[in-house]
């Protein structure tokens, strides 16, 4: 797998919640880089730090934006994947991931709905194994999403 993984956390607001997406994403091999965009409220204060000191430890990329165009932009990202609990869009194994080079895996965090001018810059997809409105939390949202991104990498299918 040679392509750009990246797992973002769109508006994290907890630190717990974030340190815990930092933790999954820093366990993955193949993941590139784990980014938050927009942190919040005591995620930005104490988590922000907190997932820097982890992924040093580890020697694991983490990297902070203030927009996902400012991360689109700088990242190169081919494929902005928004994560969204609706209905109404494509299964995360219909959107058109093995023809990327880079990807940008983005879940939210926090009660924050993606902009019009998010959703503008990727493509919308959901995780059919879950009831789109009983979704757990977005660390289950990023590991389910995960493990179907490795399977479409692997295999070329889910």
């Amino acid at each position: 797998m040679s392509k750009a993984i990246y797992l973002v956390a769109y508006v994290p607001s907890s630190p717990h919640r974030l340190q815990d997406l930092a933790k999954l994403a820093f366990s993955m091999n193949f993941i590139t880089a784990f980014i938050a965009v927009k942190p919040v409220g005591v995620a930005a204060q104490s988590g922000i730090p907190e997932v820097f000191r982890l992924a040093y430890k580890l020697d694991k990329r983490f990297l902070v934006f203030p927009r996902l165009q400012d991360l689109k932009e700088l990242m190169n990202i081919d494929l902005l994947v928004l994560v969204v609990h609706s209905d109404e869009v494509p299964d995360l194994c219909e959107v058109g991931i093995a023809e990327s080079n880079s990807i940008a895996l983005v879940v939210q965090t926090g009660e924050t709905p993606f902009t019009r001018e998010d959703v503008a810059l990727g493509k919308l997809a959901k995780l059919s194994e879950l009831d789109s409105y009983k979704s757990p939390n977005a660390v289950a949202d990023a590991a389910i999403a995960l493990v179907k991104l490795r399977n479409i990498l692997k295999k070329g299918s889910c």
